[in-house]
């Protein structure tokens, strides 16, 4: 495994970057006992200014290696070595039903949206995302929009190989915790389409849900779907699972150079 590293103004500054040098420590003193793969890493200086890179020099060795850093960072890296642009997964489709939302989630466009509303873009990574109302011009584009909910806590999910590998607090009440049943529901519906390594982040509330008699609810914590996210320079939150970090970024990268190779000759043919 190799991996390159971004530094902004010659600092590591990401957490998953910090995490990732200490479970490659971990995993270099543990090959000599068990015979692992040495892991290798170089460092590449950058500079990022007003949306935009002012410093970045890729060269041709870097290709053999996995980019570790910010989004606009490994989304350059994808546009300079592949000519791919990665999505946002957003909510997949997979998961758009009843018992995960705990709301009304669909996607469309901009002219699809009426009233008060959450939407995020479907086109670009930390494109358009905003609670809107009627009165807000929300830019041409694809969508994910979702009725607004409660959230008074939200945990990441952190999935490897199908099965759930860590929980953590990352906003809200860290005392409310999630449905980890459901959440493992979630997981077994997605893992036929899944990345090898993704987050999955849940919210926790105590609204009545919609089809429960309000006179009988008790308060019960619902727990609920917000986002998924391809496993690259996503925040940890105290995530350091040393023994599978490396292989989590090294197997979501190629898995997804692999997919996006195949579908783009699909698209030729």
């Amino acid at each position: 495994m190799k991996f390159l590293i971004q530094k902004c103004s010659k600092e590591v500054r990401h957490d998953f970057a910090f995490t990732l040098l200490e479970a490659i420590r971990f995993n270099n003193w543990f090959k000599n006992r068990h015979k692992r793969e040495k892991i290798t890493y170089k460092f590449i200086d950058t500079e990022f200014d007003d949306d935009k890179f002012t410093k970045l020099e890729f060269k041709p060795i870097h290709r053999k290696y996995v980019p570790i850093g910010s989004n606009q960072f490994v989304i350059a890296f994808l546009q300079h070595f592949y000519g791919i642009t990665p999505k946002p997964l957003n909510i997949p489709t997979e998961l758009l039903k009843p018992e995960f939302l705990e709301r009304f989630v669909f996607n469309g466009t901009e002219k699809e949206i009426a009233g008060e509303k959450f939407v995020k873009s479907r086109d670009k990574i930390k494109g358009f995302t905003e609670f809107v109302d009627d009165n807000i011009d929300v830019p041409e584009g694809n969508y994910q929009i979702s009725d607004v909910i409660n959230i008074e806590s939200e945990w990441r999910a952190f999935v490897y190989k199908g099965r759930l590998r860590g929980l953590r607090n990352y906003s809200g009440e860290f005392t409310m915790f999630p449905d980890v049943e459901l959440i493992n529901r979630i997981i077994a519906t997605y893992s036929p389409n899944a990345p090898i390594a993704y987050t999955l982040d849940v919210g926790i509330n105590q609204d009545a849900p919609i089809e429960v008699d309000i006179q009988e609810y008790k308060g019960e914590n619902n727990t609920f779907i917000i986002e998924a996210h391809d496993f690259f320079s996503c925040g940890l939150y105290g995530f350091a699972d040393l023994s599978i970090l490396p292989q989590m970024f090294h197997g979501w990268f190629w898995q997804y150079i692999q997919i996006q190779m195949v579908e783009n000759r699909r698209d030729i043919l």
